[in-house]
């Protein structure tokens, strides 16, 4: 995008444009400025051992994009043909040495061997393995100048965010030309302090992420097994698999091509149509299968996870954490009236003793039904009822 593009104008043709081939209408979206563009990260990657990792991480990414991007790299040539050496022999052939001369760079190993003299991880710890929060060593500010001018220069010139080791494609590109961009945090003066455990599993995410990055930049893949194992395929496979779909057999000496429709006497003669009529769609097979093993083999394609993450509460447990018991017995549960258990109307409650002066009313007649079966209340019922039809009938007339 220019400088000068109305980002509103254009957004707004894009909105009222449709695409023709499916119909649809485009959603275009201004992106909006950044609220928050300069983010800090904490304030120990000032001690001495997440210094040392930066420097050479930095020293890393800084020299290979440089020389990918061909920025402080001076090609030299060497002839060692002899002098007086007959034109018709064989010449050597000349050879391409590149010169890597990057003034940072040089700056950065003066700094490691001046100021990264102190003890390093294994030297802090005491003999039983522990130290002190106060044993992380801090390195001043001034010091740390160099350093900051090479994450700013991985920055703007490699769209590398370090410390968030993330890197940013064809960002100058886009409208917001620096997008977000992490820093060293000011020394926090709260009375929380920061022991090398956080330090060394800062180093360690920090160093992944990183090395993520180094692979993207040299084209790493996963090793082959493993990608067979997923379900890398192979070109004359494909081909084959394709060729087997395409041959129906319709009958014994007959057989159908369903790609155009014809009959033939014999699977070879199917195949010999389909390379022959069909070369393209043969080539779109094989494209098709350079596209998945492409996708197989890219560390970070995406796709499910192998294991789906474990629920977590709010106080930050697992769930699952505890091993099923398998010696528990659940309590049984009461059986209701008319249905066998575990169904029906739950047992009822212990009566509260009847305050004095008062008699005791009885429900033994309620107890009773509750007492009988479904088949049991109905021929109760039933009986109950041809008594109440015979004392009708026998009442006197003048009633």
């Amino acid at each position: 995008f220019a400088h000068n593009t109305d980002i509103k104008e254009a957004c707004s043709v894009l909105m009222s444009s449709k695409v023709e081939k499916y119909d649809h209408e485009l959603n275009v979206v201004i992106n909006r400025e950044l609220s928050k563009r300069v983010r800090f990260v904490p304030s120990f990657t000032r001690s001495l051992y997440a210094v040392q990792q930066d420097v050479k991480w930095l020293e890393i990414l800084i020299t290979e994009l440089d020389k990918a991007a061909g920025l402080w790299v001076t090609t030299m040539k060497d002839d060692d043909e002899e002098e007086g050496e007959d034109d018709s022999e064989d010449k050597p052939s000349e050879r391409l040495d590149e010169l890597y001369e990057n003034p940072m760079i040089d700056e950065l190993r003066s700094f490691t061997e001046d100021s990264l003299k102190t003890p390093t991880l294994d030297h802090e710890l005491d003999e039983q393995g522990e130290t002190d929060e106060d044993e992380i060593h801090i390195i001043n500010d001034k010091k740390l100048k160099v350093l900051d001018r090479l994450v700013v220069y991985l920055r703007v010139v490699h769209m590398v965010d370090y410390y968030n080791g993330t890197e940013f494609p064809n960002e100058d590109e886009m409208p917001n030309k620096i997008g977000v961009f992490h820093i060293r945090g000011p020394l926090e003066t709260s009375n929380s302090k920061n022991s090398l455990q956080d330090v060394h599993d800062w180093n360690k995410q920090l160093g992944g992420k990183i090395q993520g990055v180094i692979d993207d930049m040299r084209g790493v893949t996963i090793p082959h097994d493993d990608a067979v194992q997923i379900g890398l395929k192979t070109e004359e496979e494909t081909v084959e698999e394709f060729v087997k779909v395409n041959t129906e057999e319709q009958g014994p000496g007959k057989f159908h091509c369903p790609l155009s429709g014809k009959k033939f006497k014999g699977p070879e003669f199917v195949r010999k149509h389909i390379f022959n009529k069909h070369a393209e769609k043969v080539e779109n097979v094989k494209k098709d299968a350079i596209f998945w093993n492409n996708y197989v083999q890219e560390p970070k394609r995406p796709m499910e996870p192998l294991f789906p993450p474990t629920p977590v509460s709010n106080n930050g447990q697992s769930y699952n954490t505890s091993t099923p018991n398998t010696n528990y017995t659940a309590p049984p549960r009461p059986s209701y009236p008319g249905f066998p258990p575990p169904y029906g109307f739950p047992a009822p409650f212990p009566q509260a003793p009847a305050p004095k002066g008062r008699k005791v009313i009885s429900y033994n007649d309620l107890d009773a039904l509750m007492n009988m079966t479904c088949w049991e209340y109905k021929l109760e019922r039933k009986t109950r009822k041809e008594e109440l039809l015979t004392n009708c009938r026998r009442l006197p007339d003048n009633l």
